[in-house]
């Protein structure tokens, strides 16, 4: 009896478990099957029963972002964050949602702690910048007016594709059938498209458009050739009412073509070649010319989630798809690309730095090689989803889809009308494309009017015009002559004309900067020469691993230099105001870093006078920034690492660097800051110089000044 007893009561005791089990099974099953809405009772119900269910709560959180539901998808990922066996993603998740949510500051702690659990992977560390540089998204947010189409639904609304007078797009809105089907993923009717006649915000009722050429399922977006008799749609893998599913029993998203054969009569539709069962191709853009077709896919090769690609005509067919690169694709997802005229493509991306969600950018191919992608900025984009942007030239009006009004929900289609135009250029060096400082500019408009300008170090300038005006631009510089051009602002794109001047003697002067692997002493290229205390880049190494500059600093500049996996390095160029001009050369030696971190391109430099190790004065104020940074970060661990000029002895220049770094040392803790943030002191005397005033080379004494120093540096994160 007793054994019966005890039987029963722990079989009463097990019974919360299996059905736990079993809720979070079925939550599995649909969750699988990209059936998120379906999922998200089931993992409730469970986790309402034991909220230590670990992997319930990491999909809970997934199936939430992946409907968008940005306010329940903040909610979990701040208990996934918590979970003994969370992994790094979920903080970078978590990140996004608290972004998406307009919690900036928060977020910017979760980026910092996924980018140190995850060194390798740069998304954590482009959104962080991004937190720093939010400001900057706002720069021009008078510059459109956003309006939101009446024809919008109480369903999804979005994609918009010029075409005929009007625009085609897709929508979930209910069709007047027996049955009606919905989508598993967001649990709504499947996409249709439809076409509205007029412009701006004034269309006509949206009407089925090509019925013939639709299914039951999901159909759209599309886009057009430049003559509208070619369509190119995205659509669910299916061919002749055949449901094709991929090996993990998913329908893949694919890409078919259709000819116009008169009116509103299309051809049977046509696979792209390329298409699978085993990955999507979607959303499609042909350029102008039909020589090139871009498209979003995850195919195999690609950087990670959905990444863009281009094929070229080839005969009657397409050559393999070349993908754009690092440039342009991401860890993250690079969709609905769009292609205008001028060549310039426009795409969405929540793997790039942004205001949140997917944000819009564009980016344009010179010789070969996609330029970095610029974020169009608010209000085009917001900290919601933004994407699929079309541009009218005809009617200076654009069109872009948004979830911005829903809280991330239900996608709506929305017109914007550029407000105000400027004209922006760079002054550049015919000979290596640097940056001319100090070039004299100046706008001559239709009407007569004079606009001038002159450059800063970064070589750039700026004008206010106005809408379809032809402007001539002249920019000249002492020593290297004049270029003028024409610029005209009926441009077929929304964003504002950038021009680049080129000017054709060859510079008198030139700054060479060599970087190089400190250990194997072999070229970086791609390194950055940054301005930190203009906050600009101002270009990077070619393959050789040079810098070239020909522009005279006429005062004393501090750069950084920094490339990906490894510590950066500080140079200062001295200013030469008054004196001859002359050639400049530095090499810099860049160590690889075992531990990127949040910290990497922090940096102070004390300078010290010649045989001396005692701070003076101008130290005095890095070292005050120094402590304010300690003090505001106490998880922070420094390293100082000093240096001597070439004069004097190896041996005396080891031990002078030694007390240059204990002395630095000493005035830190003196001023409070533990020991505990001072890391393992480094020295080298003069091993490590940072231009070539080596032993019997003949130097100026400010060319010695640079290499008497202490570079100070972030070494490690504590625990």
């Amino acid at each position: 009896m007793k054994k019966s007893l005890l039987c029963m009561l722990l079989c009463l005791g097990l019974l919360p478990a299996i059905a736990q089990k079993a809720l979070v099974r079925k939550g599995d099953f649909y969750y699988k099957q990209m059936a998120y809405p379906k999922a998200i009772p089931f993992y409730t119900k469970a986790l309402k029963k034991d909220s230590t269910l670990q992997e319930a709560v990491f999909k809970l959180a997934d199936c939430y972002r992946l409907t968008n539901n940005r306010t329940m998808a903040e909610q979990w990922y701040s208990k996934a964050v918590k979970m003994p066996a969370v992994l790094p993603i979920y903080k970078f998740y978590y990140g996004q949602s608290l972004m998406n949510n307009g919690k900036y500051a928060q977020a910017r702690k979760w980026m910092e702690d996924f980018v140190v659990d995850n060194k390798d992977d740069g998304r954590g560390q482009s959104f962080m910048k991004a937190l720093d540089q939010y400001s900057n998204y706002f720069t021009d947010s008078s510059n459109f007016a956003v309006t939101k189409l009446d024809i919008n639904s109480k369903n999804a609304d979005f994609g918009a594709a010029l075409y005929q007078e009007g625009i085609v797009f897709a929508s979930s809105r209910p069709r007047s059938e027996i049955i009606e089907r919905s989508h598993a993923w967001t649990n709504e009717p499947f996409l249709a498209l439809y076409y509205s006649r007029g412009k701006e915000n004034k269309f006509r009722d949206p009407e089925i458009f090509a019925d013939k050429i639709q299914t039951k399922f999901n159909d759209g977006p599309v886009c057009f050739s430049k003559n509208g008799e070619e369509i190119y749609i995205t659509r669910n893998n299916i061919i002749n009412g055949k449901v094709h599913k991929s090996s993990d029993k998913v329908v893949k998203l694919e890409i078919f073509k259709a000819k116009n054969k008169g009116g509103t009569d299309w051809t049977e539709l046509e696979p792209f070649q390329y298409n699978s069962d085993n990955y999507s191709c979607a959303h499609p853009s042909i350029s102008s010319d039909g020589q090139k077709l871009y498209f979003s896919s995850d195919m195999p090769g690609g950087k990670g989630g959905m990444d863009l690609w281009v094929c070229n005509k080839q005969g009657s067919g397409w050559s393999k798809p070349e993908n754009l690169g690092d440039t342009v694709n991401t860890k993250g997802n690079e969709v609905f690309p769009v292609i205008t005229d001028d060549g310039t493509i426009y795409y969405s991306s929540d793997g790039h730095p942004g205001i949140g969600g997917l944000d819009i950018y564009f980016t344009h191919d010179i010789g070969g090689k996609y330029v970095t992608p610029h974020n169009v900025g608010y209000p085009l984009n917001t900290s919601d989803d933004d994407f699929q942007m079309v541009y009218d030239m005809k009617n200076k009006i654009g069109y872009l889809s948004s979830n911005r009004a829903n809280r991330g929900f239900d996608d709506d289609l929305y017109t914007f009308k550029k407000q105000s135009i400027r004209i922006r250029g760079i002054v550049v060096n015919k000979t290596d494309g640097t940056p001319i400082k100090q070039a004299r500019v100046e706008m001559k408009g239709e009407d007569g009017k004079i606009q001038s300008f002159t450059t800063l170090e970064n070589g750039r300038f700026d004008f206010t015009a106005g809408f379809d005006q032809n402007y001539s631009i002249n920019g000249a510089a002492t020593g290297l002559g004049d270029t003028t051009l024409t610029v005209a602002t009926s441009s077929a794109t929304p964003t504002d004309p950038f021009v680049r001047i080129e000017l054709g003697k060859p510079a008198d002067f030139l700054l060479s900067i060599n970087v190089i692997d400190a250990d194997t002493k072999e070229a970086i290229p791609g390194a950055i020469i940054r301005d930190e205390v203009l906050a600009r880049d101002l270009g990077s190494t070619d393959l050789g691993g040079i810098y070239h500059q020909a522009v005279i600093p006429q005062k004393d500049e501090q750069l950084m230099v920094m490339s990906a996996g490894y510590r950066p390095k500080v140079i200062m160029l001295k200013g030469q105001a008054g004196a001859e001009p002359k050639n400049m050369s530095y090499t810099v030696e860049l160590t690889k870093a075992s531990d990127i971190h949040p910290y990497e391109n922090w940096y102070k430099v004390l300078y010290f006078d010649l045989d001396k190790y005692s701070i003076r004065e101008d130290a005095n104020k890095v070292m005050d920034e120094v402590i304010q940074f300690l003090r505001e970060h106490p998880d922070v661990k420094i390293s100082l690492n000093s240096h001597t000029d070439s004069r004097a002895t190896k041996e005396y220049n080891e031990k002078l660097s030694e007390n240059r770094s204990k002395e630095a040392r000493k005035f830190l803790m003196d001023h409070g800051i533990p020991s505990k943030q001072i890391g393992k002191l480094m020295w080298s005397g003069e091993g490590i110089l940072i231009n070539n005033c080596g032993d019997e080379i003949p130097c100026t004494e400010e060319m010695h000044q640079l290499n008497r120093r202490t570079e100070i540096t972030v070494n490690s994160i504590m625990k």
